[in-house]
Parts: structure tokens; C-alpha cells; sequence
């Protein structure tokens, strides 16, 4: 009786295998995102329908065979190598876009994602590659970005008109104003002003996305750098009396990077820390090198101002994002700022983070201050070939 138990018992474990193994293959077969299974060498050893959809080529064409053989195409060597230093040599999962090549010669992008998979003595047995076809969206995001520069572009004209106009009429070129009028015309030409600032960022950030800016590196001095940022925010500092601290090395080296890209970076910066905190609160800033065995030079600024809530901190850099307490507390601002602050940022292959509350303050505290952190790497910026500035 108990042998005809046990040998009922493996009969289903064997019919659930079988079954199990049919579902994760119908799975795999059918997945809408390319799957891609090669030995520790690359060879491949199994691709799902999507291969034949996404790359053009047959199943029968790319078994056996290189992975790499097919499909390869624009990416830089410097890319396929960090690709292999990560799953190979460190055995772990990698991440990224890539562009690759359909076997009639288009070029298409791709989410792809792969990953080692080891045997018990931490082995590489084969890897699993996806890939998620992103062509179309990458497409539809440039028409956007097109689209929003060319109505900037259209826009600027008309404005700036206004602004011109406005500012005859408040000079009295047109004869004298009386309170009232003056009040009015006060109104347009602040208005103008903040739709003019808008229109210049949006530019910005579709230069940015579109890659048709330039970087133009030149013999940089850091600390003067800030310093004629400071000199800018002076009236809104002292109108606010807010006590500012500074502290820069003075035995920091002159860098070759674009002064006009990273006044945008400490501008913004500033600007917000000093607008997000209230009057008479406490504004520091930093400038050094990050150690002594350091490549890069660390800027901090430090604040006493709302600080950024905590559900809300992974969305910081996005595009158009503003935290809700500052919305609640100030209606203007584009949400541009930090999304090209850190763009320009990544150019010149630096990293910027920041840290919310600062040190000595709890998240429920009044004013928990924020403190943003910028690594520059003293190689400074490589010259970049474009058609328009940011600015």
C-alpha cells in the first residue's frame, strides 16, 4: 500500500513538472519582449518568436552561433566592454539602452537587461538576455521634444517684443504714467518675465534631449565662478537677511570646463536655496576637493529652508516635478531647473545628489533644510560639436 503511495505520489510530481515546464515554455515563446539564452561564451542556445519580430532574423539563423554576430552595431567598444566586465567578471545583472541593427540594416533601441545565472559553486552556467523594443516611444519623445523648440522658438519673438514695449512705456518714453497705470503695466511686465524664463527653459531642456547643444570648455575658475552667482542673488539674500556662509579651498586648480553650463548648475542651485528658505534662515556653501587622493571637486550647498518630503525624494530630478510643500508655499517655478542642472551635470560625467533633512534635523521639524552635493571630475568637460548654446 505505501509503495503504491509513493509510487502515485512521484507519477504527479512528475505530471506537475511536465505541466509546469509546458506553461514557462508556452510563456517564453510567446513573451512580446525578446529573449535571448547563450552559453558562459555568448552561443546561442535558445530565443523565443520576438527574436525573429524585434531583429529580422530566423531562430535557425542565430543558434549556435555569436550572439554578438547579429544585431551588433552602433555602440561604442568602451560599452560592450563595461557589458562584459559586469556580467562576467562581477556576475551581475546589466542594465541599460542600447541600439543594435534589424538584419535589413535598420537601427532600432532597446531596453536591455542581462543576467548571469550560476551553479552552485558560483559558476556561470549561460546568460538570459531581454530586450524591450522602445524605437517607437524614443521616436514620439523626439517629436515632442521638436515640437515643444519650435513653439519656444515661436513664442520668444512675441515676448520679447512685450518685454521691449513694456519697458518703454514704464520708462515713460510714452508720456507719464499715473499710479495706477504704472501698477498694470508693473503686472504685465512681471508676468512676461516669468513666461520668458519658462520659454528659455523649455529651450534648454530640449537642446539637452535632442543633443544639439554645444560645450565649450575653457580655463576655469571655480570659486569666481560662484562668486559671481552670489553677486547675482545678492538683492534677494539681503532682502531676505539671510546669513550666508562660505567656505572654498584656495588651493583648488583651475579647470577646462564650460563656465556658462555650470553657472546654470550653481545658479539654480542657489536660487532655490535661498528661495525654499525662510527669512532670516541660513544658506552654506562649500567648494573643495572631495580628499586627498580625490579626482573630482565637491560642491555642497546647504540650506534651513522646507526640505523635500520623503515620499516625494526619488522624483527630485524629474522633468517638470515640484515637491508639494514648495508648490503650497510658492506658485512659480517651472520644475525645470534640477532636471537641467543634472543633465548638464552627467555631461560632464560628474554626479549630483542631495540629502533631506540635513545632518541634525528630523523630517518633521519646521524647516528640515535640504543639502545638495555636486562631484566634478578635475579632468573637467570634453569639447562638444553643437548647434545652439543652452542659456
Amino acid at each position: 500500500m505505501k509503495k503504491t503511495l509513493k509510487r502515485d505520489k512521484k507519477i504527479r510530481l512528475s505530471e506537475h513538472v511536465s505541466y509546469s515546464s509546458d506553461v514557462f515554455r508556452l510563456a517564453m515563446e510567446n513573451a512580446p519582449d525578446l529573449v535571448i539564452i547563450t552559453d558562459s561564451d555568448g552561443t546561442v542556445i535558445y530565443g523565443n518568436k520576438a527574436v525573429e519580430k524585434t531583429t529580422g532574423y530566423q531562430l535557425k539563423d542565430i543558434m549556435g552561433k555569436k550572439a554578438g554576430a547579429f544585431w551588433k552595431s552602433p555602440m561604442s567598444a568602451s560599452y560592450y566592454n563595461r557589458m562584459w566586465d559586469v556580467i562576467k567578471r562581477q556576475k551581475k545583472i546589466f542594465r541599460d539602452e542600447i541600439q543594435n541593427k534589424r538584419k535589413n540594416g535598420k537601427i532600432y533601441i532597446s531596453d536591455i537587461s542581462i543576467s548571469p545565472v550560476l551553479d552552485k559553486k558560483k559558476k556561470i552556467k549561460f546568460f538570459v538576455a531581454l530586450e524591450h523594443d522602445i524605437t517607437r516611444d524614443k521616436e514620439i519623445d523626439k517629436a515632442k521634444t521638436e515640437f515643444v523648440s519650435l513653439a519656444s522658438h515661436q513664442l520668444r519673438t512675441p515676448l520679447s517684443t512685450i518685454n521691449w514695449y513694456a519697458e518703454m512705456l514704464l520708462a515713460g518714453d510714452a508720456g507719464k504714467l499715473n499710479n495706477e497705470q504704472k501698477k498694470y503695466l508693473d503686472e504685465i511686465y512681471t508676468g512676461n518675465q516669468r513666461m520668458v524664463a519658462l520659454v528659455n527653459a523649455l529651450l534648454n531642456v530640449s537642446r539637452l534631449e535632442l543633443g544639439s547643444f554645444m560645450v565649450e570648455p575653457q580655463p576655469t575658475n571655480l570659486v569666481k565662478l560662484i562668486q559671481d552667482v552670489l553677486d547675482e542673488q545678492a538683492v534677494q539674500i539681503f532682502s531676505k537677511k539671510i546669513v550666508l556662509k562660505k567656505k572654498f579651498s584656495k588651493t583648488l586648480p583651475i579647470l577646462d570646463t564650460d563656465p556658462k553650463l555650470l553657472h546654470m548648475v550653481f545658479q539654480n542651485l542657489l536660487s532655490n536655496a535661498v528661495k525654499y528658505t525662510p527669512p532670516k534662515g541660513t544658506v552654506s556653501m562649500s567648494l573643495a576637493l572631495s580628499n586627498k587622493k580625490s579626482k573630482d571637486i565637491l560642491f555642497t550647498i546647504s540650506d534651513t529652508g522646507y526640505g523635500i518630503p520623503k515620499k516625494q525624494q526619488d522624483r527630485i530630478f524629474e522633468k517638470l516635478f515640484r515637491a508639494d510643500n514648495v508648490r503650497a508655499k510658492d506658485a512659480e517655478g517651472t520644475g525645470l531647473g534640477l532636471y537641467i542642472a543634472k543633465a548638464i551635470v552627467a555631461q560632464s560625467k560628474g554626479k549630483i545628489w542631495f540629502q533631506s533633512p540635513v545632518k541634525g534635523r528630523k523630517p518633521d521639524d519646521k524647516n528640515p533644510g535640504t543639502t545638495f552635493f555636486v562631484s566634478i571630475p578635475l579632468k573637467g568637460m570634453k569639447k562638444k560639436e553643437g548647434t545652439k548654446r543652452l542659456g
